[in-house]
């Protein structure tokens, strides 16, 4: 099973938070398939699935990456991939990463 968990800073106000659920939501549901949030905390996206959604959670990651106003309000985000712990990261530290 592989996640991706982005959880929004706590100090965004509730318009802009319902602005950035949209844009996240629908980063992941691409051409690769739809993957559903299923974190009912309002500050905090969850979105699994198995191999056939590995596509999906990939191209939503893709799509978020070029989305500054989103990744300024997100305190962390991680990739969990529970079969394989050492292909685990920090998703917001390796965006960091210049590209030489």
């Amino acid at each position: 099973m592989y996640s991706s968990i982005i959880e929004i800073k706590k100090n965004v106000p509730g318009e802009t938070l319902e602005r950035l659920r949209k844009t996240v939501e629908k980063a992941f549901s691409n051409r690769a398939g739809s993957v559903k949030n299923s974190s009912n905390n309002p500050y905090k996206f969850v979105f699994k699935g198995g191999e056939d959604k590995f596509g999906c959670l990939e191209l939503g990651m893709l799509e978020l990456k070029r989305e500054n106003d989103v990744l300024n309000q997100i305190a962390s985000w991680n990739w969990v991939d529970d079969e394989e712990p050492d292909e685990n990261c920090d998703i917001l530290k390796v965006l960091a990463m210049p590209v030489y």
